[in-house]
């Protein structure tokens, strides 16, 4: 009894009682999986996967630091998804941060369907159906060769990891012809190196000045986030 008289109580003019805990709690439950659905529901994995690989390709070690790479991952992110994240809005969770009684799940439900096209037509877009089929299989979910299943067979437990396997694998193809301009200096500043005899010079301390002088002078990080960002607008637009 003590219990929920001490949960019924107002703090100042609202009321906090079992109802207000619930929302507290599913509002909690929501923020603890956004990262989750950001990972899994965006094109956030290609985006930061791409980018940490720029990183490296470049060998600066940790610059620049994670904590940037993920802000402008974010920032990204939300630049290339935004008709998508304001449909997801306007959907459903407009509906349950006003407030009015809204059935959480029919808002839910809203917001899921833009989420869902979206995953669907990239996916379609990017050559993602072996690896929807692929998850489909290891589910338990019978797919027979030329078998076409439409969306709603599909449900978002399955479309979720499929389409983060398909993004994670555009990052590492993008990641790859990132890397190949970097590769060639490495390659080319060791040949010249080798046959002058400097064998006891690192490679890498004539190379990165070279390969930051050319991701400068091609503006590299705006021509790739621009890039990645029409990579992603391309196939929502169409």
């Amino acid at each position: 009894m003590l219990f929920f008289a001490a949960i019924n109580q107002t703090v100042g003019n609202v009321p906090v009682g079992l109802n207000g805990g619930a929302e507290l709690a599913a509002a909690a439950i929501g923020f603890a999986l956004l990262p989750a659905a950001l990972a899994l529901c965006t094109c956030f994995p290609r985006i930061y996967v791409t980018l940490s690989i720029l990183r490296q390709g470049l060998g600066l070690g940790a610059v620049p630091s994670n904590l940037i790479v993920l802000g402008l991952s974010v920032a990204l992110t939300v630049v290339a998804m935004t008709p998508t994240l304001k449909a997801a809005w306007d959907g459903g969770l407009k509906q349950l941060a006003s407030g009015n009684n809204a059935d959480p799940m029919i808002a839910v439900k809203g917001a899921e369907a833009p989420l869902r096209a979206f995953m669907f037509d990239q996916l379609q877009a990017q050559g993602g159906g072996p690896t929807l089929e692929a998850v489909l299989k290891a589910k338990g979910t019978p797919v027979e060769a030329g078998q076409s299943l439409t969306r709603r067979e599909v449900d978002t437990f399955t479309l979720a990891p499929a389409f983060a396997l398909n993004e994670l694998r555009i990052a590492f193809m993008l990641g790859f012809k990132v890397l190949l301009p970097f590769l060639v200096i490495d390659l080319a500043v060791a040949a010249v190196m080798a046959s002058l005899g400097l064998f006891m010079t690192p490679p890498s301390l004539i190379s990165l000045p070279m390969k930051l002088l050319l991701f400068v002078a091609v503006d590299g990080w705006a021509l790739v986030s621009t890039g990645l960002i029409s990579g992603v607008t391309r196939v929502a637009g169409t």
